[in-house]
């Protein structure tokens, strides 16, 4: 049943009955196949349609809405929703201090140590930001790093991505060993350009590597490898800062004397040398014939220094009888001649035949003969190193009775053997007191045997 004087809402659309009507009557007349009934009928009974607005026949006018306004919507003027907004924050939730106790459950994850990646990135030379160039070398390292050893980076600033050192002060093989020796724990340096890696360390301001290098220097450094260290220093211009390593030359003495670096020392050097007590020699003619070598060298510029040379012989150290043979026999040798026959060495052969006359005359009384020193103002002889040699036909022993003089000839060709033999063999070299057996006197006894 229809409500004729209200109205319903179909598809959004408000319908009447008398919509609702005209839509019964188009009904009945489309049942009737009659088409012009069918118009009429819209026409009359359906006012949404166009005949019915435009008369029979016409077209829909333009801006003529299908719907018509819909009235505005009234809502309450207090919304439904009364709810008070509130916060967690407000209503007592908040962050918690400390993680909850659960059993069985760890609240982190295990990550290396900033530590160790730091050092993976310094060691392998990752992220590198700053170049150093020495020449046409470049190293790539990290800038913190050398900044935490070297004065010079310091001072240089932290914003520097390239550097250039001057290689008179800093060789590229000195810097790499400097680099290592800087993020390696617990380094050790190497003998190989230790010299190179104080000198930059110097220039760079590397307080702690300067008395690492220096204490290696002072106590790792003897005989053989403080003559190499002498002569890397002179390739190195620091001659004079290391002269002193040749006072510890030792057991390589004689050895030394047979190469050719002992021909090319600069006379401070040499006179070094042979003042030093350190040197190792069986007998003090071995001291002298080595400086009538270095001498003999190049005698025309060298004949000038001749005095200074002999001042270093402690020829109070040598048996009178040899020194009244070495100034009687060999003189028929040039190089020896035009050295003995000089004054002043001829004076000092005449010294030292006095002290050693005198001293045999003391005999055992060493108290008299202490007196008679400080009469005279005499000063007594600093003893030499003495070592032996099996090998060499001269040398003796401590207490041997040494019956013969050894000639210049002798001494060289010793020294020709000796460059024969194996690098180390300036090591077999013993104390002379180390045994009473001496194969010299053995040799001489033999000898007078058989004849």
């Amino acid at each position: 049943m229809y409500n004729v004087f209200g109205s319903t809402t179909i598809g959004g659309h408000v319908v009447t009955a008398a919509h609702l009507m005209g839509v019964q009557c188009d009904y009945k007349a489309m049942q009737s196949d009659n088409e012009r009934e069918v118009r009429r009928s819209i026409v009359r009974y359906n006012p949404l349609s166009e005949e019915s607005e435009c008369g029979e026949g016409s077209e829909w006018p333009d801006g003529i809405e299908a719907e018509s306004p819909q009235p505005p919507v009234c809502l309450p003027e207090k919304p439904y929703n009364s709810l008070e907004e509130r916060s967690l924050h407000s209503l007592g939730y908040a962050s918690l201090d400390e993680w909850p106790e659960t059993e069985g459950t760890q609240m982190r994850v295990d990550k290396p140590p900033l530590y160790d990646l730091l050092m993976t990135l310094v060691r392998k030379h990752l992220k590198t930001n700053t170049t150093i160039t020495i020449g046409e070398s470049c190293l790539h390292a990290h800038l913190i790093v050398l900044q935490c050893y070297s004065g010079l980076f310091c001072d240089i600033g932290s914003n520097t991505l390239n550097v250039d050192l001057p290689a008179d002060w800093v060789t590229p093989r000195a810097l790499r060993l400097i680099y290592e020796w800087m993020i390696v724990d617990g380094p050790l340096l190497s003998r190989l350009g230790l010299l190179e890696v104080l000198r930059a360390a110097s220039f760079l301001r590397i307080v702690q590597l300067e008395r690492q290098c220096d204490h290696c220097l002072a106590h790792a450094i003897t005989e053989e490898s403080a003559v190499m260290l002498y002569l890397e220093a002179r390739l190195l211009r620091m001659e004079r800062a290391h002269r002193s390593q040749l006072q510890r030359v030792g057991r390589f003495f004689l050895t030394l004397v047979a190469s050719q670096e002992f021909l090319q020392l600069p006379l401070r050097a040499l006179l070094l040398l042979l003042s030093s007590n350190g040197i190792c020699v069986n007998s003090e003619l071995e001291v002298f014939m080595s400086a009538v070598r270095w001498l003999n060298f190049d005698w025309p510029k060298r004949r000038l220094n001749v005095t200074q040379l002999i001042a270093c012989v402690r020829f109070a150290l040598v048996p009178p009888w040899l020194l009244i043979r070495l100034h009687d026999r060999q003189c028929q040798y040039v190089e020896l001649k035009r050295i003995i026959s000089l004054p002043e060495v001829l004076q000092r052969l005449h010294d030292g035949i006095g002290y050693t006359t005198t001293r045999l005359c003391y005999g055992a009384d060493r108290d008299a003969f202490l007196q008679h020193l400080e009469r005279t103002g005499m000063q007594p002889p600093q003893q030499r190193s003495w070592i032996y040699d099996g090998q060499c036909c001269y040398h003796h022993r401590l207490h041997c009775h040494i019956a013969e003089e050894f000639t210049y000839d002798t001494f060289l060709n010793y020294l020709n053997w000796l460059q024969t033999q194996h690098m180390n063999y300036w090591q077999t070299l013993e104390p002379v007191d180390a045994s009473e057996l001496c194969l010299s006197c053995q040799k001489e006894q033999t000898k007078s045997i058989q004849s």
